[in-house]
């Protein structure tokens, strides 16, 4: 079982509604740093983290985490996906390192960003499915909230060598190969 995991170190700043239940410090937030992911089956994406002060938190949800002072993001537009186990691996895939990215939310807005690492599940029954498995990509906004998405909802940009066009009518891929099945 993994449900916790290191992920790269990340500057980041956690709202301080969090850090009170919800019952003050709206519109307030605290530095810290980001340093695990943990997941449980039908909860959002969360993370453990250290604020300047010292003090450890865990269970941290995805849409209490920016990268700056911002305005808050619905937890439904933070995340595609709740976490689909709690067996998964956390990477930050070099290849993606420092690419700018254009999100597409469920409310239709293109959002900026740029990635940050990817969370890939395994020993699930949705991760076996080919049409169901999602990777989740974790991506810092340009305007300060973190985003969790899959690639259908991801446009990567490096002007090297990408032009932006994916095809819209492309399917997802609904059956498994196998070389001995």
């Amino acid at each position: 079982m993994t449900l916790l995991a290191e992920t790269p170190y990340t500057p980041c700043y956690v709202r301080n509604e969090f850090l009170f239940d919800e019952q003050k410090g709206h519109g307030e937030f605290t530095k810290a740093v980001v340093f695990a992911f943990r997941a449980e089956p039908a909860r959002a994406p969360m993370f453990q983290v250290m604020l300047d002060s010292g003090a450890c938190w865990a269970r941290v949800p995805i849409h209490m985490i920016c990268s700056k002072p911002c305005d808050p993001l619905p937890l439904q537009q933070s995340s595609w996906w709740d976490s689909y186990g709690y067996e998964f691996t956390v990477v930050a895939l070099p290849f993606l390192k420092g690419h700018a990215v254009t999100a597409l939310g469920r409310d239709g807005q293109i959002r900026k960003g740029n990635y940050l690492f990817t969370v890939d599940w395994m020993k699930t029954g949705w991760s076996e499915v080919p049409d169901q498995h999602k990777n989740h990509h974790f991506i810092a906004l340009e305007s300060g909230p973190w985003i969790s998405y899959p690639n259908n909802r991801l446009v990567w940009h490096d002007p090297s060598w990408i032009t932006p066009a994916p095809d819209r009518e492309w399917k997802t891929p609904s059956r498994s190969y196998s070389v001995e099945s």
